[in-house]
């Protein structure tokens, strides 16, 4: 069975298997910044009784006494959180994208400021420890994470550390409940409530404003080995949930489907009835997409495929899935949901990028 982490850039596996052999290095040659980054965390205000705060997750409970100044992100995606809520990390890890960016996406920009890019760290080979505790942080988080307990472990003879939750399967947090405690860790709670409350009303607005989402299936679909459907637990099932859309039966009648289910080539066939496919990759597996094209689906247009080459930041925002990047994502999204959900085959799909 791949693994969770292979298929959560929702990547070909002619996709997946260079990102893996490209593996970082565990270099110290990394110093901590004394640039704009250390001046926005300086500036930094918590909010007032913040702290002492204790965090529960996976591994037990991490108590914070006061605002951390220096923050390394090892969740794939939890330095937004920490960009919208005025705190620029130390270093960031890279997951898929453009890496010259050092995973600030163009949704994340604003936040940034002029501040100093944050290090860039990979974890292809596992954890580059000695590169983390060379920033010299004085707090490690890692919400979208997989984070073991032998690396929680390791971790802590660093820095504090707040793991992912223990109610979800690993990166399987919603990015709300991520989002918060990101921002309990940090002393912003309720700024960090306000942000999210801001979002999910942002959603329920898109979702309102199209009726003709309800009663219909949606599902994300990757080509890897035959097909990958992903489950409720992802957070790109979530979104189309929260959109109105219902997952689909392939999904939710498997027997063990929260992090997604597998199907061989052949049965592309059962996504005819499928109401929206939403392809990430779909060119590559060349079998998958001759039998789909034979679909219902298909012929009726009820589909589209995001994929890097043609979908820059968007594509990567579509993954994301933070406080930053839902508002990026869903302006390029939701037209494209409409387009396709109607049925009518002449209904062009828009070609939208980042």
């Amino acid at each position: 069975m791949p693994t969770r982490r292979s298929f959560l850039a929702g990547l070909s596996v002619m996709a997946v298997i260079p990102a893996l052999a490209a593996c970082g290095s565990d270099s110290t040659d990394a110093s901590p910044s004394t640039g704009s980054s250390g001046s926005a965390a300086a500036g930094f205000v918590a909010e007032a009784g913040a702290f002492p705060v204790t965090i529960t997750h996976k591994y037990g409970e991490t108590t914070l006494e006061s605002a951390p100044k220096r923050v390394v992100c090892i969740g794939l995606t939890d330095q937004d959180a920490l960009l919208a809520l005025g705190l620029v990390p130390v270093g960031v890890t890279y997951w898929f994208g453009d890496k010259e960016l050092q995973g600030i996406y163009p949704w994340a920009t604003e936040a940034l400021g002029d501040a100093d890019l944050p290090e860039l760290l990979e974890d292809a080979d596992g954890l580059q420890i000695e590169k983390i505790a060379a920033l010299a942080p004085d707090l490690i988080i890692g919400q979208y994470s997989g984070l073991t307990e032998q690396d929680y472990k390791t971790l802590s003879g660093i820095a504090k550390v707040v793991a992912q939750s223990g109610d979800y399967a690993d990166y399987g947090t919603p990015w709300d409940e991520a989002a918060l405690r990101i921002g309990t860790a940090i002393g912003k709670p309720a700024a960090a409530q306000e942000i999210i409350d801001t979002v999910k009303q942002r959603i329920a607005d898109e979702a309102a404003a199209h009726p003709e989402f309800q009663g219909q299936t949606a599902a994300t679909i990757t080509p890897y080995e035959g097909l990958f459907l992903y489950g409720p637990e992802d957070p790109r099932s979530r979104l189309l949930v929260d959109l109105g859309f219902d997952l689909p039966p392939l999904i939710t009648e498997a027997d063990d489907s929260e992090f997604g289910v597998s199907l061989s080539s052949e049965r592309t066939t059962d996504l005819n009835d499928i109401g929206v496919a939403v392809w990430l990759d779909l060119g590559g597996d060349k079998q998958v997409e001759k039998i789909f094209q034979g679909t219902t689906a298909y012929e009726e247009g009820r589909w589209f495929d995001l994929n890097e080459e043609d979908n820059g930041s968007y594509y990567v925002a579509h993954s994301f899935v933070t406080p930053l990047s839902l508002p990026y994502l869903l302006d390029r999204y939701v037209p494209q949901l409409v387009a396709a959900s109607d049925g009518d085959p002449a209904t062009e799909v828009p070609a939208e990028k980042g």
